[in-house]
């Protein structure tokens, strides 16, 4: 009786350690697979670009301009078939101050309220240059092609991010679209666009929105307060998001 005791100590401590073991093969196996897809070709892309907001009052040059982050990733060495590209963004929206005339906000968000994503920061990217993209398909490839020719390029005004003002700057739900066409009807006469320009770039991303907007740092809804989006309205349409995101 007296060594069945002793030995049920002894097997919980051999399957404890099989265990360790199979654990560490199995951890050592991702580790080998995760550094032959690496090795084979980088499974992300990084590219930063900047946006510059050009805007004449009275004809006076007053300009805003902040640098972006995207991340494309390719998943489909890891899951095969269920892996696909996908992108990361970082970065905050353009700001520009007009003076008197108040402040105007470029977004991280696509020119229409109510399409998401579509047309935002990376679409926007690829969209504007693609004549250098030219026929590469792959995306990381793309991104590759665009770091090593730094293009420029002035947008057209259907490919511009969404421009926003605030009637009241501590108060979220007072966001206003503005029409690129038409300045001066929310900023007064003598205030048009001049243009918006688009460039690769290596600077550093910028930061400072949330002196701007310190409301941004805990906002975890949409800007009228909702926690989800039932409302046909800018401030329901809007998050945080759409001004600053963490570079991951």
């Amino acid at each position: 009786m007296l060594e069945r005791q002793q030995a049920r100590p002894n097997l919980r401590r051999s399957i404890g350690t099989t265990m360790a073991l199979l654990l560490a093969k199995r951890l050592a196996a991702l580790y080998v697979l995760l550094s032959a897809l690496t090795g084979c070709g980088s499974l992300s892309e990084t590219i930063r670009y900047r946006l510059t907001i050009n805007v004449e009052i009275d004809g006076k040059l007053v300009s805003g301009s902040g640098v972006t982050q995207v991340k494309q990733s390719d998943t489909r060495g890891l899951f095969g078939s269920m892996g696909g590209f996908g992108n990361e963004v970082s970065g905050e929206a353009v700001v520009v101050d007009l003076g008197l005339h108040g402040t105007l906000f470029a977004l991280l968000h696509g020119p229409k309220a109510g399409y998401g994503d579509l047309g935002g920061p990376a679409s926007m990217l690829f969209h504007a240059f693609a004549d250098s993209i030219k026929n590469e398909t792959d995306p990381l490839a793309q991104v590759r092609l665009l770091r090593e020719q730094h293009p420029h390029r002035v947008l057209k005004v259907d490919e511009i991010p969404m421009l926003v003002r605030f009637r009241d700057h501590n108060d979220p739900k007072s966001v206003e679209q503005i029409d690129p066409k038409n300045l001066a009807a929310t900023f007064g006469d003598g205030v048009l666009l001049r243009d918006v320009a688009i460039e690769v770039t290596q600077d550093p991303l910028t930061a400072g929105i949330q002196a701007k907007l310190p409301w941004l740092k805990d906002m975890k809804t949409h800007l009228d307060g909702d926690q989800y989006h039932r409302r046909n309205t800018l401030a329901n349409e809007l998050s945080a998001r759409d001004f600053y995101r963490e570079n991951k």
